[in-house]
């Protein structure tokens, strides 16, 4: 059985009123992760884990409100003020429903990978992926020691059985 993939929603904010809300700081995408998810887990901090790792522990959103720019979202894990704001700071992350079929790539995997075109001709190896606000963006090191900015979508970009990242002729023209 393989792992689903977590997409992360945003950081949990500042409470808002009395019942447990917290505004909700998105991430890329978050707002459409949040209404697509039908599961969800929040980044929580184990204090037995070695520095740096962490666990998730599985909540319920049981309420969404807020805007589009500034949502609230309302977590089974919090009923109070208080214990929203013993919430702040952690990591929201959503899985299932459709967003179990979205492509996705780790970062880590694509790192050091060889980019060319469709028809072949070398580009270089991606030495960075960026996060913009639209997609991500392969930062290509070429042969000769130049940058080239690739965007990360699928219509331009695929990955040949995990080993070489193809870019559609004429892109980069």
């Amino acid at each position: 059985m393989t792992t689903p993939t977590l997409w992360a929603c945003g950081i949990l904010g500042k409470a808002h009123g009395l019942h447990g809300e917290l505004y909700l700081n998105l991430a890329f995408s978050g707002l459409d992760r949040l209404s697509r998810g039908t599961e969800f887990f929040l980044g929580d901090k184990d204090p037995h884990a070695p520095e740096g790792a962490g666990r998730l522990v599985l909540c319920v959103v049981t309420r969404r409100g807020g805007t589009d720019r500034r949502p609230l979202v309302l977590l089974d894990l919090a009923a109070t003020r208080e214990a929203a704001i013993g919430l702040q700071g952690r990591e929201l992350f959503a899985v299932g429903g459709d967003l179990d079929g979205e492509p996705h790539y780790r970062v880590g995997d694509l790192l050091g990978l060889p980019v060319e075109t469709v028809s072949g001709r070398p580009l270089g190896e991606v030495s960075d992926v960026i996060e913009a606000p639209a997609h991500e963006v392969l930062e290509v090191r070429a042969p000769d020691g130049s940058s080239l900015l690739v965007p990360l979508v699928d219509e331009l970009v695929s990955v040949d059985d995990g080993c070489v990242l193809r870019v559609v002729d004429g892109l980069l023209e």
